[in-house]
């Protein structure tokens, strides 16, 4: 069944799309925003969040660096031809197959996500294995190939401190690590003496701190960029909840959880710019529930709202499901919008939803014996088909008025609007009985239904709707 309430998807986030957010991540994001920058200080549970959602960008970035070097590695072998070609095999075996392969294995470590232990030790076993092995290619070389062989492998390793995104601990270890590396080399080169060795040690440990500084600055503010990109997402859900809501409450009546009138109106407007729907197979079922103003002034408005739930649900549990619609119209009035419906599928619908209503046996203590009725809650319908020139508006009056019509003859019946098979609004004709006879002429044969009215043609479903041919005009 088809309330007529609308319903809204949750919509994908973007920036933090894989981030779960919890009463405790939103509470400490908004305390960390409200603290300076440089004091942001993440719990474990903040961090494992960051960290699944930077992982993505912060693989890409260290795998393509990798990449790079290893081709720039591999390039190196002939123009160190062009310089020493003595050492063209020693070269080869470290710059063109060592340093490649030791970039191979930290790529395939970096392509799935690991611990922060982990990818801290990667980084400084790559940058310390590269940097021994190109120390020992400086200590072959000597001379002024000695100094550049160092100097260039320590520039590659700031260039990584800067380009990996890592805890700040293993940021400063590399550096620490890298330095160690070349004041040790340095020792060792003879065409500088000790003093000069650390002395230029020291220049590159402060160049490399200050690379160690930008990277921790980055990743502060990589932080503070994630704790606005959360809040802008916990504000975005709760404004999407709230709009949720406001869509349900406009749309859906809170009592019984059918749609409202406004959205019956909706749902109205598109079957009747459907092409696909003729409107002569539209019908609208109006119901109203017999005596309900007594159940409600004798039994109180909490068993009159009791009474509205559990004949909402017998309404909804009636007609055809993802076909038909319900709505709750009124005060104790429900609409029931049928779709590709023929007028004997109509009858038996609203045959259906009268029987059901009745046997759900509600006790009216409204209703007296002496007043000729059941002391049980009933319900009245009317029906009436859509025409090609008739607005929705109209075809509703109809099936309010053969619902009105159902409530003078006796109430707990269904009546068929025969009101559009009238060219004006003065036709007179005499009222047929309320049960067991066929429709009107005039509808018969608006439907192509033209044909015996006794026999088997005369017990057809179709024949027991209630039919009143009246001047509606004077009520």
């Amino acid at each position: 069944m088809n309330s007529g309430a609308s319903s809204l998807s949750p919509t994908p986030l973007d920036d933090a799309a894989s981030v779960s957010m919890t009463p405790a991540l939103e509470a400490e994001t908004e305390r960390l925003l409200s603290q300076r920058t440089r004091d942001i200080r993440f719990s474990p549970e903040m961090v494992r969040a960051y960290r699944k959602k930077d992982w993505p960008q912060r693989s890409k970035i260290a795998r393509a660096w990798m990449v790079w070097v290893a081709l720039i590695s591999v390039a190196f072998v002939p123009i160190s031809y062009l310089l020493a070609p003595e050492f063209l095999w020693l070269t080869t075996a470290i710059s063109g197959l060592l340093v490649p392969a030791l970039h191979a294995c930290a790529y395939l470590v970096w392509r799935k996500p690991r611990s922060a232990t982990v990818e801290g030790l990667t980084l400084i076993l790559l940058m310390s294995s590269v940097m021994i092995s190109y120390g020992f290619l400086a200590v072959a070389a000597g001379g002024s190939d000695y100094e550049r062989f160092l100097t260039c492998i320590l520039y590659v390793n700031t260039i990584a401190i800067v380009v990996f995104s890592v805890d700040y601990v293993w940021t400063l270890a590399l550096m620490v690590c890298s330095t160690a590396i070349f004041f040790g080399f340095e020792i060792f080169n003879p065409a500088i003496d000790l003093k000069e060795a650390i002395g230029t040690s020291v220049f590159y440990a402060m160049g490399i701190y200050a690379a160690t500084i930008a990277r921790k600055t980055q990743s502060i503010l990589a932080q503070k960029a994630f704790l606005m990109s959360l809040r802008s997402q916990y504000r975005s859900d709760a404004l999407k909840s709230a709009n949720h809501q406001l869509e349900i409450l406009a749309t859906c009546d809170p009592l019984t959880g059918l749609g409202n009138r406004r959205s019956a109106t909706d749902h109205i407007d598109r079957l009747w710019r459907d092409p696909a729907i003729p409107k002569h197979c539209i019908a609208f079922i109006m119901a109203d529930i017999d005596w309900f103003k007594r159940l409600n002034d004798t039994a109180g408005h909490a068993a009159g709202d009791e009474c509205l739930r559990r004949v909402a649900k017998s309404i909804g549990e009636s007609v055809r499901l993802g076909e038909d619609a319900v709505f709750r119209y009124g005060g104790e009035e429900f609409l029931v919008v049928l779709a590709r419906a023929s007028p004997d599928l109509a009858w038996t619908i609203a045959e259906r939803i009268r029987s059901s209503v009745e046997a759900l046996a509600i006790v009216n203590p409204g209703i007296h014996p002496l007043d000729g009725f059941a002391g049980v809650v009933t319900i009245s319908l009317g029906v009436a088909f859509a025409q090609e020139d008739a607005a929705p508006e109209i075809v509703a009056k109809w099936a309010d008025d053969a619902l009105y019509d159902a409530k003078r003859c006796g109430r707990n019946a269904v009546f068929l609007s025969n009101a559009h098979a009238a060219a004006d609004d003065t036709r007179h004709s005499q009222p047929a009985a309320a049960q067991d006879r066929p429709f009107g002429d005039e509808f018969r044969k608006s439907y192509g239904l033209v044909g015996p009215t006794s026999g088997t043609d005369a017990a057809s479903p179709m024949q027991r709707i209630d039919v009143l041919q009246e001047d509606r005009g004077r009520r």
